[in-house]
């Protein structure tokens, strides 16, 4: 079960819950700004879940097709929701470059994600995030973006 080629029931246990995942993101940044919505690629790294809290380190790079970039560590928390359904929360912290339009003071910037996913057969998860990026305070003003993005989430082998 939870192997490429077979079919999981919708209340079928997933398989791979604690194996690491491979993540490639499309989006664009900026949706909430008016710099015309850059187009973003993703890459990401998400380790096993640690702690009792089960977070899940990671990093990860976000390029956008005007030179901005976001290279970030984060720590993450899946909530298994009904029907193969997945909320993420993470929270992390990195260095921002702004390209040629996107107006970030700081290149010290913090990002917190939202994200929600379906898992299917194969153990992967199909879905969509939206991000916030900004400096948190640690410079004046406090200009960020938004993100938002569609993924998909391989898991590389199996859970514990």
């Amino acid at each position: 079960a939870g192997t490429a080629g077979t079919v999981i029931a919708a209340d079928a246990p997933d398989t791979t819950p604690d194996a690491p995942v491979l993540i490639g993101s499309a989006g664009a940044f900026a949706v909430l700004d008016d710099f015309g919505e850059p187009l973003l690629l993703g890459l990401q790294y998400r380790g096993r879940p640690y702690t009792r809290l089960g977070l899940r380190p990671g990093i990860g790079l976000l390029y956008g097709e005007d030179g901005q970039s976001y290279l970030f560590a984060d720590l993450a928390h899946d909530w298994q929701l009904p029907g193969r359904w997945v909320a993420t929360l993470s929270f992390g912290f990195g260095w921002f470059n702004n390209g040629d339009d996107i107006e970030v003071v700081d290149a010290r910037e913090f990002q917190t994600v939202l994200a929600l996913s379906r898992r299917l057969a194969n153990g992967a998860r199909l879905g969509i995030s939206g991000s916030h990026i900004s400096n948190g305070g640690l410079s004046s003003p406090n200009r960020g973006t938004e993100t938002l993005a569609l993924f998909y989430a391989l898991p590389l082998g199996r859970g514990k």
